[in-house]
């Protein structure tokens, strides 16, 4: 048995089969009893160009029919588990195939899910890439286009959802578990056929959903749209619908003019769903997303924003993806690249969120620039020989660097050529599927003077990121006092390129503006600004010549490109004193990214990046930028900074944290941000053997959290007493002495502030001044789950509550998030006992939900004072091929990278047996390979940049 389906065997299916309906009955009426499995029945209309032997896809526990052309087949010899076996006959051909399918835990195929706030179960199919065939026999590859007939048996009071309307319903007689049960009765729901689509875009959702409606217009052509918003009745209080409904009218409304083409799909419903592997799906008309965008607690605007960016993304794939879709997934990249820039653009073109492309670019281009630089990077048009290939393909390229190349394909040909070319495209090949080379002529098309092939083949067909720094030569004062002032002036300047991975031998065209950034009072400001256009090696940058020269000069300005940026040596001085008076926000988010690839390629010593970041902390208000900000930060700490330095840099992270936290604006998202961050710092104080005022007082911080009610105001900060639980730790210093915040690299100390005397190494000074933190009153922090959780799971880490204390915090919170948190809390506790626990239940990981696998690993690898899980570095490379083989891809990717040993003691023995493992098992599949090459390469940069590092930094 394989459930590998190859290129090859798609294709050849292709020129085989055309086909037409398929009529699928889906029986879950016994979805609340726990049975392992469901009837599924599937009826096939298709037709073959020859007769010949094929098959169709189906994983299933059994199949208990099959009949073709009205011969019965055996299925003891036709199916084996992943394929039935067909001889086809030309012309017309009829299939039935009746299954007993599985309940999914893995977010694959149906998924079944008991929330534990209220007992109730749900169910959600998820397919792409090749997952239909979990649910119901289909031939699963996206160039197989048909109509589909949904009828769903379910319990009387389930919602079910499909991608078209419910045409009738009605008590079903018969059920998979024999005759109805009068008390429980089951009710049979059939759905209109669906518009010819591909398999994995097909979708189903049945449970006790409960949600809103409403409805858009379509401007021009009148056509009424019903919405609906719907998720699990214990989050349904929370379903915040007047925002998504505001997103999802914006959305239609800007699509459905730019791309000139009415929205297709019928109705739109968006449900969001538990345990889901994805952000969201773009089933036409029933797009299914992460319930973790439904919030229960108090989030920034970042999330807010996020949160329309993925309804976006996901419509915009109504037309690009669904109406159109790609022949295989060689072309995936090409409809989550145009989704992507494309709920970017309708973000910041069409909602409230006009900034919306500052996230995009520190955030979303900064997974794309990791991606790229791995050892298993892929040109945007990559080779996928199967589907195991497909599903490791939903990577930073696919989706970042596709969206920012295109972004720069727009600058290149021009917005209004690039719209003409994808209505053009939508227009000509609507339902049916195509390959990169249709687009592209669509595109040459609209912009007949720019070289579309070219541009094309050196952005598409490479791999690598090209890196572009700028060499400046001025006249007269060029010091640091002098830049921006009028005094200093630029006489020559020139650009120059290179690929990551290939150098000079790489060139690419780039379309792009440069800035200079001057003082205007306290800010940063453009004084002035160029587009520029270059192909070469270098270029002279004529426009430079004569200008004065300010404090930074911003290569890739307005981020039209895909460059890695290196600033200039002056230019990275005044980024790191100032980069948080760049008073656009876009800008200040391209500097910080390129101070963080410096800092990730060693050019930029980790301790002067995190000096950049401290002197932030307070000043930064944009919630995307913070994010961003701190998930850089948070890396720095526990991959990249050496462990001589660690308890330097954290007490000066934490206590910078802590003093921007106590002024904070009241109620804002910078407190809210703060205060998570603080909360993150001091868990991962277990690795500190000494005791500061910072550490004190983020403990105290903790402590505090957990001694406030939910709902009620945190209302001050002080370093604990003792500690919160039944766990016993010393909590050192009793009271946080220290000062102003500020992180200073050369010293490695967090300092008083200015007139007070030096702290010590560990942040303590006699001398020094009660904390600010401890002084100023702090107010508008409202407590919630969150805050709770993730103050708990930091005392856990440091030994100062123990199971007792996780216990009483989930009665208090018994919904699903509430089990997940308290499941890695559980098993956070650095006790020798649970970690072997721990390691005995992730290795029953066929038992185990997608998500409480991912809890369970990410309390088995917190932080701790010791190495409690050093002994399971042996056990995961012992372990590893089991993992992909015994579990679905979804479970396997989360063991491997979940459980990967860089947070081992020994580094260099890590990575020693990641390479011998690899050497040794050469045949493994490549997807499981790509994998662990990946995290490899990960920790082996952490052991460089760890090795440039001084005991003083």
């Amino acid at each position: 048995m394989t459930t590998n389906l190859t290129r090859d065997e798609a294709q050849s299916r292709t020129q085989v089969l055309d086909v037409s309906t398929y009529t699928v009955d889906i029986d879950v009426s016994n979805a609340e009893t726990g049975a392992p499995t469901y009837l599924s029945r599937t009826v096939v209309e298709f037709t073959a160009r020859t007769e010949c032997r094929t098959f169709i896809d189906l994983i299933a526990d059994s199949v208990t029919f099959a009949e073709l052309n009205d011969e019965i087949l055996d299925p003891a010899e036709v199916f084996d588990g992943a394929r039935v076996g067909l001889p086809i006959r030309t012309g017309k051909n009829t299939l039935t195939i009746e299954a007993q399918a599985y309940y999914s835990t893995s977010g694959e195929g149906l998924h079944r899910f008991t929330d534990p706030a209220d007992g109730k179960v749900y169910l959600y199919t998820q397919y792409e890439p090749t997952d239909a065939r979990r649910v119901f026999a289909n031939f699963d590859q996206p160039d197989l286009k048909a109509e589909f007939i949904f009828n769903v048996t379910a319990p009387e009071h389930f919602q079910v959802l499909s991608n078209r309307p419910e045409t009738s319903r009605g008590p079903s007689q018969e059920t998979s578990q024999g005759p109805v049960d009068t008390d429980s009765p089951a009710i049979t729901h059939h759905f209109a056929p669906t518009l010819r689509q591909s398999s994995y875009i097909t979708c189903i959702t049945a449970g006790p959903y409960e949600g809103a409606t409403d409805h858009w217009t379509d401007p021009s052509t009148g056509e009424v749209v019903a919405l609906g918003a719907w998720t699990r009745a214990s989050l349904v209080d929370h379903l915040d619908a007047s925002d998504i409904f505001s997103i999802t009218k914006a959305g239609l409304d800007f699509f459905t003019d730019e791309f000139d083409y009415p929205y297709p799909w019928g109705k739109y419903d968006q449900i969001f769903v538990p345990e889901y592997n994805l952000g969201a799906m773009e089933n036409p008309g029933l797009v299914t997303f992460t319930d973790s965008l439904i919030f229960r607690d108090k989030v920034t605007d970042a999330n807010y924003e996020s949160r329309a960016n993925v309804i976006l993304h996901e419509m915009a794939h109504m037309w690009f993806g669904d109406l159109v879709t790609m022949k295989w997934w060689d072309d995936l990249w090409l409809k989550e690249s145009f989704a992507d820039y494309m709920g970017g653009l309708a973000l910041a073109e069409a909602t409230r969120f006009t900034d919306g492309w500052v996230t995009f670019a520190l955030r979303r281009k900064a997974w794309a620039y990791t991606q790229d630089l791995y050892p298993t990077t892929h040109p945007i048009v990559a080779d996928i020989p199967d589907v195991e290939a497909a599903k490791l393909n939903f990577d930073g390229i696919t989706y970042a660097k596709g969206a920012s190349v295109l972004k720069q394909l727009v600058a290149f040909v021009g917005r209004e050529a690039f719209f003409a070319g994808s209505r053009l495209y939508f227009k000509r090949f609507d339902y049916r599927n195509t390959e990169l080379a249709d687009f592209l002529e669509c595109l040459a098309e609209a912009a007949p003077d720019r070289d579309i092939a070219s541009w094309a083949s050196a952005w598409l067909g490479t791999s690598g990121v090209s890196e572009l720094s700028l060499e400046l030569t001025t006249s007269n004062d060029a010091s640091p006092s002098a830049r921006g002032s009028g005094r200093a002036g630029i006489t020559s300047a020139k650009i120059t390129q290179a690929d990551s991975a290939r150098g000079a031998e790489l060139l690419r065209p780039h379309t792009l503006e440069i800035a200079t950034l001057g003082r205007k009072g306290r800010k940063l400001v453009p004084i002035d600004s160029f587009s520029f256009d270059f192909s070469t090696q270098s270029a002279e940058v004529e426009q430079l010549a004569g200008r004065t020269l300010g404090d930074i000069t911003l290569v890739n300005y307005s981020d039209h490109d895909y460059a890695r940026v290196r600033l200039d040596p002056a230019s990275t001085e005044a980024a790191i004193r100032s980069v948080s008076r760049i008073a656009d926000p876009l800008s200040r988010a391209l500097v910080w990214s390129a101070l963080e690839n410096a800092v990730r390629d060693g050019l930029l010593p980790v301790q002067r990046y995190l000096t950049a970041y401290a002197r932030s902390l307070g000043k930064e208000s944009h919630a995307g930028i913070m994010a961003g900000l701190s998930q850089t930060a948070l890396t720095c700490l526990d991959q990249w900074v050496s462990a001589r330095n660690f308890e330097t840099a954290i007490t000066g992270l934490l206590g910078a944290a802590l003093d921007a936290l106590a002024t904070a604006k009241s109620g804002s998202d910078a407190q809210l941000h703060l205060a998570n961050l603080v909360l993150a710092l001091t868990s991962r104080t277990a690795r500190c053997f000494g005791a500061s005022p910072a550490i004190a007082m983020g403990r105290g911080f903790a402590s505090q959290i957990l001694a406030v009610p939910v709902g009620e105001e945190i209302d001050h900060l002080s370093a604990p007493s003792e500690p919160v639980g039944s766990g016993s730790f010393e909590a050192g210093a009793g009271s946080f002495e220290a000062g102003a915040g500020s992180f200073e690299a050369g010293a490695g100390s967090f300092e008083a502030g200015a007139g007070s005397s030096e702290a010590g190494a560990s942040g303590t000074g006699s001398d020094a001044p009660d904390h600010a933190a401890a002084s100023l009153p702090f107010k508008g922090l409202l407590n919630d789950h969150a805050l709770r959780w993730n103050a708990l799971t930091a005392l856990v880490c440091l030994g100062w509550a123990d199971q007792t204390d996780i216990a009483r915090e989930n009665q208090s919170d018994p919904s699903s998030s509430g089990r997940l948190h308290a499941e890695t809390a559980s098993a956070a506790m650095p006790l020798p006992i649970v970690k072997i626990r721990a390691w005995e239940v992730i290795n029953e990981a066929a038992a185990l939900s997608n998500d409480v696998l991912t809890a369970i690993i990410s309390g088995f690898v917190a932080p701790t004072s010791m190495p409690l899980i050093e002994n399971y570095v042996d056990e995961y490379f012992s372990r590893l091929a089991g993992f992909w083989a015994d579990n679905s891809i979804e479970i396997a990717r989360r063991l491997v990278l979940g459980l990967y040993p860089r947070w081992s003691v020994d580094e260099e023995a890590a990575v020693e047996k990641t390479d011998a493992w690899l050497a040794a098992h050469s045949d493994a599949p490549a997807a499981l390979r790509r994998l662990l090459i990946e995290r490899r390469d990960d920790l082996a940069r952490a052991i460089y940049l760890k090795s440039t590092q001084s005991s003083r930094h």
